[in-house]
């Protein structure tokens, strides 16, 4: 969805008029402008703190006391403040909202921040501001400040400012923040500070994405006077623009300056050009370009990069074959040939992984070049991707076979491979590639390898890797005995445990707050508790915010709830971890039994508008009491913003209701949010298997709620039934000796394509034998394959369990199949 043109059309000469208006004016020079909003913060921030603190406090000392605002004074602060910003008259087209959050999750799916430890500290900072004292307000305030202001604390703002116009559904209130961000800008540049690619380049985009032509061309403007370098650059982004805008004849003007014929080296600018073009698969331009080009004058790696890649995502087997043949014969192109070739056989759309090794191999022989450790490196890097980690340890050991380099970024790709795909036993062929005299891990290779090791229990190879460190001229840390430690903390060895702490300590290494912050997790004595708190403070370790989250969990769990509380108000605690506080409070009350006390703090945090962390709110619902109210488990629910969270609070509230005898309103609860069920990429059929399992085992057994459930998630929702699914119906049916129900549940087997199995037989087979449908179960049963011993077992049980003497009462316990793993 797009903007109308009209409406563009108005915003641009809405914000060039504002742009004219404001002339050279600078936010480091136009304090007048907004006396009254430095005036506001003064007068606030006075009354709390001395006009000495504030003038003579170092400039990030200043801003952490900004935070420390009450409700009462949020709203005094924001009464009293006012931007001298006009507003938009537009009436913004309801498309937008949806447009914009799209955009948004694009770009953050392909941006890479680059930002060192103080720009991220300074960007929490200015964020934590602006959710205490409002936007407008925030921003007033740090203006107060602006002529000390760094060029780390520009660039923190500036993304802030953009991170709220992305976030925004209201495109008049994204374009204020765009035009404050531009603001910054002219200001950085009146003040002599460089303007990064990383700090513009985002902006830039997403005024790409909204296709605001005029505004983008304001802020090139300014970029380019205050960093004159970035000219080539720039243009990467006009093209990007032009593009954007479909504007063929835009296009045709910028790649008319890129002219082959002199067999020269492309200009920096004229590369940018191309590289726009391949980001964006420009394929009826690119195709005139790159008979043109000669590949090897092109000067960019990035570039060269980029053209592989797109003539790799469509198969351009023969251009890609004579560009590298081509570098193959250049002394200097024939360095990046194997490289190329891992980059072009790995973007071919839709291969195997053993595919692509095959045209990997095939094209290193047919060019006659050995793959070098960078080409494998992708290699597995692209098998890792794929979750084929055995064939990416297949190559690993290749490499180390023929003596190159194994890199540390390849054992962080295989390592991390292992974790997602939950194959920690595959950690062991790691040890025998540490061993190859080619390896070159780092101290973080060594602490996934240790930390893997102790999720199979095998503590006696997390201890060897500490010993193989020194073969690499590496020193043990403490990161690396906390992965050790909170290994046996998992297995419950508190003595194994300890042990680790005093080998720490023989080693050389001290215990970091991590460590305490384990040691005090795992008490359930509060003497305990403060003796490794005060063992801390003598260390001379801070208490971070993990270290009160682990006071807030041990009090909790020794049953001390008071002490727990008592942790939010130890002066200590800075205020901008209370919110993330109260939540780890709000988790440990509810999962310990005091619900109505976590219930009261997170509503009291909702009434002063404090964000919750999602997870406590799921913990509410999870750990709700069981003569608890629905209605009050659906508005949590719905509290929950972020789909992931929401899916997994909204389901726990159904199997809540499930269990606890309140089933009466779940279809329509399920009707009623129908929409937000049919969103992309949430595991909806994985959580429906969850609430048939829970019909299964619930007495009474609601087996007309489960066929009710079974026709929405068909009719509604267009779901095939899973296996699962089915098998805990039929389950529920054998509970309910109710073969109506059973039979119907066996026929959607078929209808949903699932060949009945022998599990389902012998469900099939009990429903039958639950209802007294001997005959029924003695045909049945004659089809159902004997040769197991564990069949011919739950057969007989099963004959056992539902046979029926005369006059006898039936029996209360019943054997079952179950399929949940």
């Amino acid at each position: 969805m797009v903007v109308s043109n009209a409406n563009k059309s108005l915003l641009s000469s809405v914000f060039k008029s504002r742009i004219r208006n404001t002339g050279e004016s600078s936010l480091a020079s136009g304090n007048k402008d907004i006396a009254g909003t430095s005036q506001a913060v003064k007068d606030l921030l006075c009354s709390k703190y001395s006009s000495s603190d504030l003038e003579e406090a170092p400039l990030q000392d200043r801003v952490s006391k900004l935070l420390h605002v009450t409700t009462s004074e949020k709203s005094s602060l924001e009464k009293n403040l006012f931007l001298k910003i006009p507003s938009f008259t537009t009436k913004i087209p309801y498309d937008i909202s949806l447009r914009s959050k799209e955009l948004s999750r694009q770009r953050k799916e392909r941006r890479v921040y680059k930002q060192n430890g103080l720009s991220r500290r300074f960007a929490k900072i200015f964020r934590d501001s602006a959710q205490k004292l409002g936007t407008e307000a925030m921003f007033g305030a740090f203006d107060r400040v602006a002529k000390e202001m760094s060029v780390t604390e520009y660039n923190a703002m500036v993304g802030v400012y953009l991170e709220h116009a992305e976030k925004s559904n209201d495109l008049d209130y994204a374009l204020g923040h765009i035009e404050k961000a531009f603001e910054l800008l002219k200001s950085m540049r009146d003040r002599g500070f460089l303007i990064e690619e990383r700090v513009y380049g985002p902006i830039l985009g997403y005024l790409i994405d909204m296709e605001m032509v005029e505004e983008f061309q304001s802020f090139k403007d300014v970029i380019r006077e205050a960093s004159p370098g970035s000219v080539e650059r720039l243009g990467y982004y006009e093209m990007l623009l032009w593009i954007q805008l479909g504007d063929g004849e835009k296009i045709e003007e910028l790649c008319d300056t890129i002219d082959g014929d002199n067999r020269e080296s492309l200009s920096i600018l004229q590369e940018n050009y191309l590289l726009a073009l391949c980001k964006k698969d420009q394929k009826y331009h690119l195709e005139r370009l790159l008979g043109i080009v000669d590949i090897t004058k092109v000067q960019s790696s990035d570039l060269l990069t980029n053209i592989f890649e797109y003539l790799g995502r469509f198969s351009f087997d023969s251009v890609a074959g004579k560009f590298l043949w081509e570098l193959r014969e250049s002394d200097e192109g024939v360095k990046n040939v194997s490289e190329l070739i891992s980059i072009y056989s790995t973007c071919t759309p839709n291969p195997t992984v053993e595919d692509t090794i095959l045209k990997f191999n095939k094209m290193h022989e047919e060019l006659d070049v050995m793959p070098s450790s960078t080409s494998y490196e992708k290699l597995v890097k692209y098998s890792c991707d794929s979750n084929e980690v055995v064939t990416a340890l297949d190559i690993v050991e290749k490499m180390g076979e023929a003596g190159l380099i194994i890199s540390a970024d390849i054992l962080h790709s295989l390592l991390h491979a292992i974790d997602e795909v939950l194959e920690f036993d595959l950690v062991r062929r790691i040890h025998s590639i540490m061993c190859t005299k080619s390896v070159k891990p780092n101290t973080e290779n060594f602490r996934s390898i240790i930390r893997l090791c102790t999720r199979i229990k095998d503590f006696e190879g997390a201890y060897n890797m500490l010993g193989n460190l020194k073969n690499f001229n590496l020193e043990p840390n403490s990161s690396m005995f906390n992965c050790i430690l909170a290994g046996y903390f998992r297995e419950k060895n508190v003595c194994r445990a300890l042990m680790v702490v005093k080998q720490m300590k023989e080693a050389g290494v001290k215990p970091d707050s991590i460590t305490f912050g384990y040691l005090i997790n795992n008490c359930n004595r509060e003497d305990a508790i403060t003796k490794y708190y005060e063992e801390m403070k003598q260390a001379g370790v801070l208490a971070t915010k993990r270290i009160y989250m682990s006071l807030i969990d041990a009090y909790a769990a020794s049953g001390k709830f008071e002490k727990a509380k008592q942790v939010l108000v130890d002066p200590d605690v800075p205020a901008i971890n209370q919110n993330e506080l109260k939540s780890v409070l709000i988790s440990a009350l509810a999962s310990r039994g005091k619900w109505a006390d976590a219930l009261h703090i997170y509503e009291e945090m909702r009434k002063a508008e404090c964000h919750v962390d999602p997870k406590s709110i799921i913990s509410l619902i999870e750990y709700s009491n069981s003569n608890g109210e629905l209605s009050t488990l659906v508005q949590l629910a719905d509290d929950l913003q972020d789909d992931t969270s929401w899916i997994d609070g909204f389901f726990r509230m159904i199997l809540f209701a499930v269990r606890n005898r309140k089933s009466s309103n779940i279809v329509d609860l399920l009707k009623q949010n129908k929409v937000r069920l049919l969103k992309k990429d949430l595991p909806v059929e994985t959580h429906f298997d969850e609430v048939f399992w829970a019909i299964a085992e619930t007495e009474p057994t609601k087996v007309q709620l489960g066929m009710d459930l079974l026709r929405f998630m068909k009719d509604e929702l267009g779901f095939v039934p899973s296996r699962k699914c089915l098998d805990f119906l039929l389950h529920a049916c054998v509970n309910a000796k109710d073969l109506e129900h059973g039979l119907l549940v066996w026929k959607e087997y078929q209808s949903a394509a699932l060949p009945c199995n022998v599990l389902s037989f012998l469900r099939m087979y009990q429903v039958l034998l639950a209802a007294g449908d001997s005959e029924g179960a003695k045909a049945l049963v004659s089809k159902i394959p004997k040769d197991d011993k564990d069949v011919q077992h739950i057969i007989e049980e099963s004959q056992s369990a539902f046979s029926q003497a005369p006059n006898k009462k039936k029996p209360k316990k019943k054997t079952i199949v179950s399929s949940r793993k």
